[in-house]
């Protein structure tokens, strides 16, 4: 079996994001269809599973269905304050996370190359692309030397726990490095782009592919399932 086949395009995944993002919001999915409004809200971690992303799939998972059960028991009505608190968590965990989960899981199994070609065949603008593909290496690059400095400082037991009480300190070890390197990586990652051939009105050839596949369609019709209970639950 070819590797493409189990492989979403990203197109197909911000799709997904934002139906589920949008639908679920809403919430007259879970009034009036609770277990399919579950099974959407329990997707995006499946997807995570998928691409080996562990902890956040298995937490998530076991987050959403507290979640479903409290709501579906009603454990939260007439509870008081720590009720409506409650009630908010479950809220966000089955209506809000889900869409945010499946644009972390469109994220962190495309790389830049998929999702520049991605935008490009959607007929984004260059001069938004540009920026998106500019900015998302460049937040990249700061966490990896975010990292870095952060290591440095543990090698000389400058620790979090030591600086805790002496902020001067903590700006002074760790957020001062951090800009000085920021501002050498802002340019390498300007250059970058350029060598890239990332240039506003200019074709750019690509190594890679992207195309739907079954899977595509498959995910495509879970969508549109999704959009015709929120439509039923709406106006039926």
């Amino acid at each position: 079996m070819r590797e493409d086949f189990l492989k979403l395009d990203f197109r197909t995944k911000i799709f997904m994001s934002l139906i589920l993002s949008y639908t679920l919001i809403l919430g007259n999915i879970q009034q009036n269809h609770p277990v399919v409004a579950a099974f959407y809200s329990l997707l995006p971690y499946v997807f995570l599973f998928w691409c080996k992303e562990w902890k956040t799939a298995i937490k998530g998972l076991i987050f959403v269905i507290i979640a479903y059960i409290a709501q579906k028991e009603y454990l939260f009505v007439d509870s008081g304050y720590m009720g409506a608190i409650g009630l908010f968590i479950t809220v966000v965990f089955l209506r809000l996370l889900p869409g945010l989960m499946m644009a972390r899981y469109a994220l962190y199994s495309s790389s830049m190359s998929e999702i520049t070609l991605s935008l490009k065949k959607i007929r984004f603008p260059d001069e938004l692309v540009i920026p998106i593909i500019v900015m998302a290496r460049f937040f990249y690059t700061v966490k990896e030397d975010y990292h870095q400095v952060k290591d440095a400082m543990y090698l000389h037991g400058l620790t979090i726990r030591k600086l805790f009480f002496y902020p001067v300190k903590f700006f002074e070890y760790r957020i001062v490095p951090l800009l000085m390197i920021l501002t050498k990586t802002a340019d390498d990652v300007s250059i970058s782009a350029m060598t890239k051939g990332l240039k506003i009105g200019e074709k750019r050839s690509n190594l890679i592919e992207s195309k739907f596949e079954i899977l595509d369609y498959f995910c495509f019709l879970l969508m549109c399932i999704l959009i015709g209970f929120y439509l039923r639950g709406k106006y039926a």
